[in-house]
């Protein structure tokens, strides 16, 4: 995995994509290269861990890290298909957490463009919002799925859930409420808590499903202002969105001359060293990794007035 994240990671800002496609039961699902690790074999001793979630099968210990495996079929309330020799664990990192997903199979991995990702709606939207995007594939629909509201449900502290209102609001030397917030935050479940911390604090905020909505309405601004500062004072924005990822969101920001001086700030699971390189390319202004909110606000209150 490591040459393909690499070459991914050298690209970013092109709005490619490369996804791991894996299957459960008769279905076929993607996630992000850049969030898979490794995949490992199901034959690896694993440890039951007394009152876990009920998802969680148990630990294993890769390398001496200890680390918790999931079972997805059971998570998603789908059958499985149980064969050792197809059976795989998808070893994830994202939020600084590092977590195992046992799939039946690992088939591939696709290169394609955030465009080819379409955002679920309608009856399409899973019950559950697991599903952050649709993609059609050698005549085969799959859906990307949202794992950081899967391991938030497993465990609240690892995610968004586990934030404490208190910690976010802060004394500052400036009217919060005559400033705007453009968010662009693909997952509902992300979207519905950051957008209100940001409000709870006293920013006006506007919220877009992905970065092409983004775009559209940073677009439809500068052509309207010479001075954009009048609408936004600031982008927040996700990395992997459909349609159009946040780096590329930005690097299309910073090549306007009317947008360029907007402070962009990336609000991510999946920020590396590597990733936190690329966000400073394309221009962002900082980058902090999910689920740090308070860290997030304080950089907001740092940026906001530039």
């Amino acid at each position: 995995m490591d040459n393909a994240q690499n070459k991914i990671l050298l690209e970013a800002g092109t709005n490619e994509l490369e996804i791991v496609v894996f299957r459960i039961g008769r279905d076929y699902y993607g996630i992000n290269v850049a969030k898979v690790r490794e995949i490992i074999r199901t034959n690896i001793p694993m440890v039951p861990i007394p009152d876990a979630h009920s998802s969680v099968l148990g630990v294993v210990n890769l390398r001496g890290n200890v680390i918790a495996v999931v079972n997805l079929a059971k998570h998603l309330h789908m059958q499985s298909d149980p064969q050792e020799r197809r059976n795989r664990i998808i070893v994830t990192e994202f939020n600084g957490i590092h977590a195992g997903f046992w799939v039946d199979e690992v088939t591939r991995i696709y290169r394609l463009s955030w465009k080819d990702v379409e955002s679920p709606t309608g009856l399409v939207k899973s019950k559950e919002g697991y599903a952050v995007g649709v993609i059609k594939i050698d005549g085969k629909i799959l859906m990307l799925l949202d794992f950081e509201k899967i391991a938030s449900i497993i465990n609240p502290e690892a995610g968004l859930e586990g934030v404490k209102d208190e910690i976010v609001a802060g004394a500052v030397t400036f009217d919060r409420s005559k400033l705007r917030i453009l968010i662009a935050e693909d997952s509902s479940f992300v979207a519905e808590l950051l957008s209100s911390y940001v409000r709870r604090v006293g920013y006006q905020v506007e919220l877009h499903k992905d970065g092409l909505s983004a775009w559209n309405a940073l677009e439809a601004a500068a052509q309207k202002n010479t001075d954009v500062s009048q609408q936004y004072n600031l982008l927040i924005t996700d990395i992997e969105m459909p349609q159009m990822d946040g780096l590329h969101l930005i690097k299309r920001l910073k090549e306007n001359n009317k947008l360029k001086k907007l402070p962009c700030v990336v609000f991510s699971s999946m920020i590396s060293q590597e990733l936190s390189v690329k966000c400073k390319q394309v221009g962002a202004a900082d980058q902090i990794t999910k689920p740090e909110i308070a860290g997030l606000v304080k950089m907001v209150d740092t940026y906001v007035l530039r």
